[in-house]
């Protein structure tokens, strides 16, 4: 073999295995801060020991607040909240919208259907303003994938992150 080519197969040869190192580091990280879900509801994966932060838009000027009104299976824990963070005031404007916060934790594998309800407190007999719906699969630590999917609307494709 010529020299020149035990050079250029040499340079492949260590391309191959710095973008294979790469690429396997980067599904191996893992993201601490877990995972944020969107206001709108939806189908979320997190695996065990994550994090679950959900931020829903409110208006507590209205009497309106937001409540956890259904949750069921075990395999998440209510870590904080509900907690109210006001958008940043325009000059000279008062009470303006904000964002409701609930954390979660991940405990163990299984399945939990959170709900949440945009109501005013007192106003327990009347319909919500709003019904937010999220489905969360808990996963074992042992998976490969980054710490957090979502899956899309039409559950046909799963975005890594």
């Amino acid at each position: 073999m010529h020299v020149w080519s035990k050079r250029i197969v040499g340079v492949v040869h260590g391309a191959i295995v710095v973008g294979a190192v790469t690429a396997l580091a980067a599904c191996a990280t893992l993201e601490p801060e877990g995972i944020t879900a969107g206001p709108g509801g939806g189908a979320y994966v997190v695996r065990s020991g994550a994090p679950l932060v959900i931020g829903l838009e409110s208006d507590s000027t209205t009497g309106y607040v937001w409540e956890l009104q259904k949750s069921s299976g075990a395999a998440l824990l209510l870590a904080g909240g509900p907690d109210f963070t006001p958008a940043p005031l325009p000059a000279g404007m008062m009470g303006v919208a904000g964002t409701t916060t609930f954390r979660f934790r991940a405990l163990e594998p299984g399945t939990t259907t959170l709900e949440f309800a945009y109501r005013q407190p007192l106003e327990q007999s009347v319909a919500p303003a709003k019904v937010v719906r999220y489905d969360v699969t808990v996963r074992p630590i042992g998976r490969v994938y980054g710490l957090f999917e979502r899956v899309s609307a039409n559950a046909a494709s799963v975005q890594h992150k």
